[in-house]
């Protein structure tokens, strides 16, 4: 599969020129991460729990009846931490309280329990290659409750079988002997939410963690006990950045060395994350640009390979090799090396993807309700999923080609037309009409066959995958 797109990817370094300011004036608006198609924010809200249930139960049997053996993803979402950092946007509950944690594990527990039952009275053994515990602050468990924890996945996952077994790691609540104790209880692969180094930074966004903190839990008798790896996360766009403060940071990541990097740009959203308006003033996109392309030259100097947008990792990583043979994806975990079709998630927050048949998400917290609905629908035996989205033939080939481009900058349009039985041309005439302006502009370059992001156009590749979104266009 997409042999075409191998041929592009050497170990090279890319020079990066600075921005064009008319491009970032032009293209430099945030578009949609596209960790899935349509996004979320199109889905369909159910009437009721009830509907919701239903809809998904009846996803489910379609999915595994198409493929009983399908390989899966269970993605576990811990959404409690202590305190709020005023960058995030994921969905977390902010309690010091341990006893609100073990409330909430009750209703997960629960959750897994629905699950279980679902499988055992339609005769599913789910075929999980990769569970991925994140939140939140997963870390944030005692082991007590972490061991807990594990025995209920195993009573819906075969956790010893694993391709892989991924926790995100916050540095500040995790010491050298809970690395063992994690690695002892199979995790494969730690992810660090690292964001910045910088001390003005991490004071800007009440998150301060200095980098001993990290370093001290990846030291070399302690990562090789993670046989796929370690992550870090890195945002371009804090507040008190700079171009020398980031070339700071990103060249003690290179001396860090994990084997994969996400560098992502801060998501400014108050509207729905309101503590955001906590921090101050940020760099603006013109900047921001300027931030990723001094992280992104620092880390292939480095020796990294650009695995996609914002995606990073050492020649040796597993997804490099996904790359080359055109078998990586990416969700909300970031890149993978594909190695499963659908994602299905327990937990207040979590998003489920369902191959290409159907998106869902479960209930999730908010300052009004807190997590009495999510409670509420899993006590009353339903699956707490409050909307959802059923993918149409032209929903699956938005998104397969909204996900090439953002994994490999290239699209084979004779593909394509195989696959779908289409003459791409005709199909997407008004795409192709915006994309001529891009490739006056030097983003792309358009043949009959391809459509490929130039070096220049990296910067502004998911303003090229938003061409293709026809719900923003609705």
């Amino acid at each position: 599969m997409y042999n075409l797109y191998s041929s592009l990817f050497g170990d090279r370094v890319v020079t990066l020129r600075n921005p064009d300011p008319r491009l970032v004036k032009k293209y430099g608006e945030r578009s949609f991460m596209y960790t899935e198609y349509p996004n979320l924010r199109f889905w369909t809200a159910f009437q009721s729990a009830e509907e919701g249930d239903k809809q998904y139960r009846d996803a489910l049997r379609e999915l595994f009846l198409g493929n009983p053996t399908v390989p899966l993803m269970l993605y576990v979402h811990i959404p409690h931490c202590p305190v709020q950092c005023l960058y995030c946007t994921c969905h977390v509950v902010i309690s010091r309280n341990y006893s609100d944690i073990k409330r909430y594990l009750e209703v997960l527990y629960q959750e897994v329990e629905l699950l279980k039952r679902f499988l055992e009275e339609n005769k599913i053994r789910p075929n999980f290659r990769e569970v991925h515990l994140g939140g939140g602050s997963p870390t944030y468990l005692t082991n007590e409750d972490f061991d807990r924890l594990l025995e209920k996945l195993r009573e819906v996952a075969d956790l010893d079988s694993l391709d892989e077994f991924a926790i995100e790691i916050d540095p500040r609540h995790v010491k050298e002997e809970g690395m063992r104790y994690y690695a002892s209880k199979g995790i494969s692969r730690v992810s660090f939410g690292v964001q910045d180094f910088d001390l003005e930074v991490q004071k800007a966004v009440a998150r301060v963690q200095p980098a001993v903190l990290t370093e001290r839990l990846i030291a070399p008798e302690l990562r090789r006990l993670f046989r796929n790896g370690i992550n870090f996360d890195i945002i371009c766009g804090l507040p008190k950045q700079t171009r020398e403060s980031m070339r700071r940071t990103m060249k003690k990541v290179v001396e860090m060395a994990p084997d994969r990097i996400c560098l992502n740009y801060m998501h400014f959203i108050p509207q729905f994350f309101p503590h955001q308006l906590l921090m101050p003033s940020f760099p603006d996109n013109a900047e921001r640009k300027m931030l990723f392309l001094e992280a992104t030259e620092i880390l292939t100097e480095g020796g990294y390979i650009r695995t996609g947008y914002d995606h990073f990792a050492k020649p040796a990583d597993d997804v490099v090799e996904a790359m080359r043979e055109g078998k990586m994806a990416w969700n909300r975990m970031g890149v993978t090396a594909g190695r499963y079709q659908a994602v299905l998630g327990v937990g207040v927050g979590a998003v489920s993807g369902l191959a290409s048949l159907y998106d869902f998400q479960n209930i999730f917290s908010s300052p009004e309700t807190g997590l009495k609905d999510y409670t509420a629908a899993v006590l009353h035996n339903q699956f707490p999923v409050f909307r959802g989205h059923k993918l149409s033939r032209d929903d699956q080939l938005r998104r397969e080609i909204i996900q090439t481009i953002r994994n490999y900058f290239l699209l084979d349009l004779r593909e394509l037309e195989t696959k779908y039985d289409i003459r791409f041309a005709e199909y997407f005439q008004p795409e192709m009409v915006a994309l001529q302006q891009c490739q006056d502009d030097g983003i792309v370059e358009l043949t009959d066959d391809t459509i490929v992001v130039t070096d220049t156009g990296k910067q502004f590749a998911d303003v090229v995958c938003s061409k293709f979104d026809v719900y923003i266009r609705r």
